[in-house]
């Protein structure tokens, strides 16, 4: 990856995604092959899990489960408390700056409890619980899975405000459609391997040729796939309803131009 990058990782229940990206902090040691994070391999000696987990943030599916302190502050603050190092008042910026950064004010959800939030709260609160500890990189499992509509709208605006601040992403999902805007790239996993990657319409391109995991295609780009190959003037890159309405009145326009001229 890039610094500053925001990656997808996609495929079917079982592909191997979950899997690999615990490899990333260490969770899961490789039993063969290389796993290179941050310049080193992950398979020699000498490596500093905890500062690699520190560096490397990972957000599980449903991290709310994992909330357990009696306010939203000394949650986020758990794991700074347990560096020794990390003085009160370092303490209290760094768990300040990581409200900030999921868009929760520390005065209002401080002293809260974590079990009085609502869904999409809980996982921003989890959220600041990694970020507090400023890694390179952020990994999230299922961002939005289990959340209503508005939980799910919530999370992905501050992934998005995380990504636009330059933070490098790594997102694994099955559902594409919602990460589609986040991601400069997708990786597609299956049976445990890469099955293609690269931009998301040259990944959504390359399933439709191949017809293979096409389930993972937005129905849009589907649609505009196949009216080119209908001889439709179509954009490639669109995946939203507003911006697919535009592109076909903007086709529809040109193919009425040659008739109104010879009229």
């Amino acid at each position: 990856m890039f610094p500053g990058e925001c990656l997808g990782i996609v495929g079917e229940t079982g592909s191997g995604k979950t899997t690999l990206v615990q490899h990333f902090n260490g969770l899961l040691k490789p039993s063969a092959g290389k796993v290179r994070v941050l310049g080193k391999d992950l398979s020699q000696p000498g490596i500093l899990w905890p500062e690699l987990r520190r560096r490397v943030g990972l957000v599980f599916q449903y991290p709310e489960h994992q909330l357990f302190e009696e306010t939203v502050f000394e949650d986020i603050a758990f794991v700074l408390r347990r560096q020794k190092s990390v003085s009160p008042e370092e303490i209290e910026r760094r768990v300040r700056s990581a409200f900030l950064l999921v868009g929760l004010d520390a005065e209002e959800f401080g002293q809260r409890s974590p079990f009085e939030l609502s869904g999409g709260e809980m996982r921003r609160v989890a959220l600041a619980g990694v970020l507090v500890q400023d890694p390179a990189v952020l990994i999230l499992d299922e961002p939005t899975v289990g959340l209503d509509g508005a939980g799910k709208r919530e999370i992905l605006g501050e992934i998005g405000s995380l990504r636009r601040s330059g933070k490098t992403i790594i997102i694994v999902s099955h559902a594409v459609e919602e990460i589609v805007d986040l991601v400069d790239r997708l990786v597609v996993m299956e049976a445990g391997k890469v099955l293609t990657s690269g931009s998301p319409a040259g990944v959504f391109s390359f399933l439709l040729r191949k017809n293979e995991l096409t389930f993972l295609v937005p129905p849009i780009f589907r649609l505009f796939y196949e009216l080119r190959g209908d001889g439709w003037a179509l954009p490639e890159e669109v995946f939203k309803v507003e911006e697919a309405i535009l592109a076909i009145e903007r086709h529809l326009h040109r193919s009425r131009l040659p008739s109104a001229v010879e009229n």
